[in-house]
């Protein structure tokens, strides 16, 4: 059976971890900046109540399993802010945690999802910022949970945030011109997975209205990450491109040029020339598909962006091939949230009031913050070539909200086992080298009455490794109420079953539990 290895409870790592400099001074520059006088300041406190029972508190096999009661006491606070020149959107979550039987420490967890942009000079120059505090399963062949309340020794502290000041400038109806500075980081506290920093540059020179049949670009991008135990990895790219427009719906883009990264690579030398050819179709504001095809130093590339939107339906899908890591894939979450604002903004036109709503759509269907499930991201030193395909589609009524969500994920490692020694152990260095997940889930929500919501939810994962061939088998179902008792005060019951079939040994598991929890905003 797979093992990880944390030699700490999560509430010490954390005491290790700490909210970055740099986010605070992004949130202060934001907030003192004179432009936050004319923004409209929200500020919500929340304190969530949980009480849940499980016959499988470690999500052990047969034999080993143990029941527990756990406590959790939640309390947050969201920040929302919103003008002409500033947008700021935070909430955090400090969630104390306490087993009945098998710890008896209480386990302090922070999550926090805080994200800001400010126009500090009108038309000129702009500053973004973000940061997130999460707790995220380390192994994708371990123990898969989306929150905290199981013992499984596969779970760990992810602190994230970046900083960006970039300049916009317009020449005329000729061009446009973006220059973008960002720093980064990843931290957290599992022995054997390198923190690291990142800086990067970017530069964008685009054609202006003016070409209106045939427009250009020029591009220009440098990044270097700094790893706390190996070297330094640069990238670098520059590449121009031609759009042609056939209609004012239809246009095709031909892009070349070149790119070089300095990682050790155990396959093909990562750099070369590269290009692509696109074709794009807007046939209106609710419609768009665009497609491409092309070649880089790794083989032959493919993408597909789609999405329609009706009065009562998003349908979406994606496609994408690049080479990837661990980092980034914390840096830039698909949240749940996000893809569903779009969702609601006509029925919820308040930004504040409708993100309560994402807020509890999610909370009450158990969902993780990001549209699928949380172990597609594992945690890796190496870099890997990644290709994804996903698609999404949610169905809206008067009474009844349906999301359903599908993934394909597969990635080969391209730099040496060795990397991930201390993170997996000697004996588990192939792992890694070439998995396989496919994925997906299901959420019915339907408003019984004004006050009271039932909802089902269902998930399924399947996760190979070609290499060793572990194959795991999760699925996941539940089944709730929830009911508002007053404006600022609701709650919920749910039943969920987790179970695991692997090909490890002692590895197969069961898991009923039932919750009850308490929402109150101040």
């Amino acid at each position: 059976m797979v093992t990880t290895r944390i030699k700490r409870p999560m509430n010490q790592e954390f005491r290790k971890l700490h909210i970055p400099l740099a986010w605070t001074v992004t949130a202060l520059t934001l907030s003192l900046s004179p432009i936050s006088h004319a923004a409209d300041w929200k500020i919500t406190p929340s304190l969530d109540l949980r009480e849940t029972y499980t016959d499988n508190v470690r999500l052990a096999s047969a034999g080993n399993n143990k029941s527990d009661f756990i406590t959790q006491v939640s309390p947050g606070v969201s920040v929302a802010g919103i003008g002409s020149r500033l947008k700021v959107n935070m909430r955090y979550a400090m969630q104390n945690t306490a087993h009945a039987r098998e710890d008896s420490q209480i386990m302090t967890s922070h999550q926090l999802n805080a994200n800001g942009n400010a126009e500090l000079m009108e038309d000129l120059f702009f500053l973004d910022g973000k940061a997130g505090l999460s707790q995220q399963n380390i192994s994708l062949f371990g123990p898969q949970t989306t929150d905290n309340t199981y013992l499984t020794g596969n779970r760990a502290n992810v602190a994230t945030y970046s900083i960006s000041p970039y300049l916009r400038n317009r020449f005329g109806s000729i061009a446009t011109s973006e220059l973008r500075y960002t720093h980064d980081e990843v931290r957290t506290r599992v022995g054997g997975l390198s923190n690291s920093k990142g800086d990067s540059v970017l530069f964008n020179l685009s054609s202006g209205p003016e070409f209106s049949k045939l427009g250009w670009g020029l591009h220009y991008s440098k990044h270097r990450t700094d790893y706390s135990s190996f070297p330094s990895v640069n990238t670098e790219s520059y590449s121009g491109s031609l759009r042609f427009m056939i209609t004012p719906k239809f246009s095709l883009t031909a892009t070349k040029g070149y790119e070089k990264n300095d990682y050790l690579s155990i396959g093909a030398k990562p750099e070369g020339d590269f290009w692509t050819a696109e074709f794009s179709w807007t046939p209106s504001a609710r419609t768009s598909l665009a497609a491409s095809t092309g070649h880089r130093f790794f083989g032959r590339t493919q993408s597909l962006t789609a999405s329609h939107r009706s009065r009562n339906t998003i349908w979406s899908a994606n496609y994408s091939e690049d080479i990837n890591t661990t980092r980034s894939q914390f840096q830039i979450p698909v949240p749940l949230g996000d893809y569903l604002d779009q969702f609601w903004t006509p029925s919820i036109p308040d930004p504040v009031i409708r993100q309560q709503f994402l807020d509890r759509l999610m909370r009450e269907n158990g969902l993780p913050s990001s549209l699928l499930l949380d172990s597609l991201n594992y945690f890796t030193n190496r870099f890997f070539l990644q290709k994804r395909l996903q698609a999404s589609v949610a169905i809206n009524s008067a009474k009844s909200t349906v999301i359903f969500s599908a993934v394909r994920t597969e990635r080969e490692a391209q730099t040496a086992q060795g990397m991930d020694s201390l993170l997996y152990g000697s004996s588990n260095l192939a792992l890694n080298d070439h998995t396989k997940v496919i994925g997906g889930n299901a959420v019915w929500n339907w408003r019984f009455s004004p006050r009271t919501n039932f909802n089902i939810n269902t998930g399924y994962t399947r996760s190979r490794s070609i290499s060793t061939g572990i194959t795991d088998i999760n699925r996941t179902a539940g089944l709730g109420m929830t009911r508002q008792f007053r404006p600022k005060l609701n709650g919920a019951v749910n039943l969920r079953h987790n179970e695991r079939d692997t090909t490890q040994s002692a590895g197969n598991y069961r898991e009923n539990s039932i919750f009850a929890t308490l929402h109150m905003t101040f």
